[in-house]
């Protein structure tokens, strides 16, 4: 596993140019009937009790949803949920308990139909590197939390560069898992595909007792989620978020507190990402991948 922290101090030049994230209240909405501690809940609640956020309707281009991953969801495992309203309000999560049930308040059939996935990108030297975020309202084990972030990264490679600038006939190279800020990298011919483009991942408990997303294998063609099928939710897009009366979606959902929970699309995190990922990536290393440069229109492009 690769983590943020074990980088080379070559490869921290790719970081030179972080911009900061500028603060902003955001109103949390709380489920219904959970107490907010991480340590109890009710006996008694059931699913019906608990209120979802709504998603925000899906808003992105074509090459964003070329490369998404398809998911399932092993059973101890909860589904993602929406992390923001179209009004700016966020999830407040679930307490963590009863750790014997990890699925347990975060698993019903319809929060697959509300449903949201965060993606951005960033493009130079013919390649790009597209994070996938997906929030989930807990997470369980001996260092359970409320909120989890867990990331999908997936390089492509530009078959040609137009005379424009843009980027066309683009493939898969590399993919990478996140577990907790760390990433497992693997060339795309060790990683299960659905359809060609789509990267195969299973969000799961692992040994540690901790969720995390890991690399699917053959023996996950036995679908667990409800809906039967490799599940690519509504995304939205960097470019994509709403936007009104002067609102910023996007701004109000990198400055929400998700407590240890981080998200890999703000501006520091994503180049962290984007750093940690290059490193097992040799060919676009040695393309010279610019980590803080979003070359144009290829970053922006549909």
């Amino acid at each position: 596993m690769l983590g943020f922290k074990s980088l080379s101090i070559k490869a921290l030049i790719c970081a030179i140019s972080l911009s900061s994230v500028h603060s902003a209240s955001a109103a949390v909405i709380e489920p219904r009937n959970m107490t907010s501690s991480v340590s109890s809940a009710p006996a008694t609640i059931t699913q019906g009790d608990l209120a979802r956020i709504p998603m925000i309707k899906a808003n992105a281009t074509a090459r964003y949803l070329r490369f998404q991953p398809s998911m399932d969801f092993d059973t101890d495992s909860c589904y993602n949920w929406p992390a923001i309203t179209f009004d700016g309000d966020t999830c407040g999560g679930l307490p963590t308990a009863p750790k014997r049930f990890p699925a347990r308040y975060c698993r019903d059939e319809s929060d697959l139909d509300n449903n949201n996935g965060y993606a951005r990108r960033r493009c130079n030297r013919g390649w790009c590197a597209y994070i996938y975020a997906y929030y989930f309202p807990k997470d369980v084990g001996e260092g359970g939390h409320r909120h989890d972030w867990e990331h999908v990264a997936v390089w492509t490679k530009a078959g040609k560069i137009n005379g424009d600038g843009s980027y066309g006939d683009e493939s898969v190279v590399y993919v990478g898992t996140s577990a907790h800020g760390d990433f497992e990298m693997r060339h795309v011919g060790r990683v299960e595909m659905d359809m060609f483009t789509h990267p195969k991942v299973v969000y799961h408990l692992g040994g540690v007792g901790s969720h995390s997303i890991r690399f699917a294998k053959k023996q996950d063609d036995k679908i667990e989620n409800h809906k039967g099928v490799w599940f690519r939710g509504p995304l939205v897009s960097w470019e994509g978020f709403p936007s009104w009366k002067k609102v910023n979606i996007r701004q109000k959902l990198l400055d929400a507190d998700f407590g240890s929970a981080h998200l890999a699309l703000k501006d520091g995190d994503f180049t962290r990402a984007l750093i940690a990922t290059l490193q097992s990536a040799p060919q676009a290393k040695s393309g010279e991948f610019d980590c803080a440069f979003d070359e144009e229109p290829a970053t922006s492009q549909g």
